[in-house]
């Protein structure tokens, strides 16, 4: 029987006081043999980090850090270096693992593999059979990354081999705060050779996500992530990746119109850039998408989304 190896929990907190207890007390709960919780209390005003001591007195395998507020990304950083696990969990503050999640992920790794993707049945239809466990050949995987397909894009309910979460996956500007795990995962995939993992299973428990809920798109902000987004795929691979890279694009700036005055947008770098790329590559916007943006008001557009959500026509 294989010997089971030690898993580092990385869970940055930053004042969850109503869900911190919950969310640790479900990742000590696990079922697995041998973990650490490294619990990072990013400056904290409320608390939490009360809270965290508290139970972290209470359990040998628990490790709480207190720093200043750095952000949620620079805050995982500091939970992989000061883990000692081979394999790294992140789980949100405000979130919750399943009992057995631990023990589904470890099972599906290997040396064959530097990443375990949880959830996977966010990849396929829902219905179909799959297995409990399937290798997805990588060149595949990065086509699904740069798409964000499924929960894709998301850093919990996986795990990654320490080796490839190297300091280069958590630079990132501070006010990057929204799209911030989808350039953590494009670079993770062009970091590893090796096939990914998928558990198609159910791991994680997802509590508010408070983040999306209240972001709002602006192009300026959309111009940004895309040069983070080109600079996080190797240079000699951006024309095989060019339609995946243009349908999150795109996808982006409809976040922008639903928004954002029309004014802001109609002329702003990011939209001539996008326009551009598209013709230059062939491809065009589907109806829908032409309509959506060509409404002159925003509560048109906002109307528009409303409609077509609920009549399941968002292309």
């Amino acid at each position: 029987m294989r010997e089971e190896q030690l898993t580092s929990v990385v869970v940055p907190v930053y004042n969850s006081e109503a869900t911190i207890e919950a969310c640790i007390r479900s990742i000590l709960g696990q079922t697995v043999s041998r973990l650490e919780l490294i619990v990072i209390d990013d400056g904290s005003t409320d608390g939490s980090g009360d809270i965290c001591d508290r139970l972290a007195r209470q359990d040998a395998r628990m490790k709480v850090i207190h720093q200043p507020n750095k952000g949620r990304t620079e805050a995982r950083h500091v939970g992989v270096q000061n883990g000692s696990g081979e394999w790294v969990c992140f789980v949100d503050s405000d979130d919750m693992l399943k009992p057995e999640a631990l023990a589904r992920l470890t099972a599906a790794t290997s040396s064959d593999t530097d990443i375990v993707f949880g959830n996977a049945k966010s990849l396929i239809p829902q219905g179909d059979a799959s297995p409990a466990t399937h290798h997805y050949p990588l060149q595949e995987f990065r086509h699904l990354a740069v798409r964000a397909e499924g929960t894709i894009g998301v850093p919990w309910g996986s795990l990654y081999r320490r080796s490839v979460l190297t300091p280069w996956l958590f630079n990132l500007p501070r006010h990057i705060m929204m799209g911030e795990d989808y350039i953590f995962w494009l670079r993770l995939v062009f970091t590893t050779q090796k096939p990914v993992a998928l558990v198609y299973e159910n791991v994680y428990c997802k509590g508010d996500d408070h983040t999306s809920n209240s972001f709002r798109w602006s192009a300026d902000y959309c111009y940004e992530l895309n040069e983070l987004r080109k600079n996080s795929i190797p240079d000699n691979l951006h024309r095989e990746f060019m339609a995946d890279m243009l349908a999150d694009r795109l996808e982006n700036m409809y976040s922008v119109a639903l928004w954002t005055p029309r004014s802001d947008w109609q002329d702003s770098p990011y939209y001539r850039e996008l326009l551009a790329d598209l013709s230059a590559n062939g491809i065009q916007i589907a109806p829908k998408g032409r309509l959506f943006l060509a409404l002159p008001s925003l509560r048109l557009r906002r109307l528009y989304n409303w409609v077509s959500r609920r009549l399941r026509v968002i292309g």
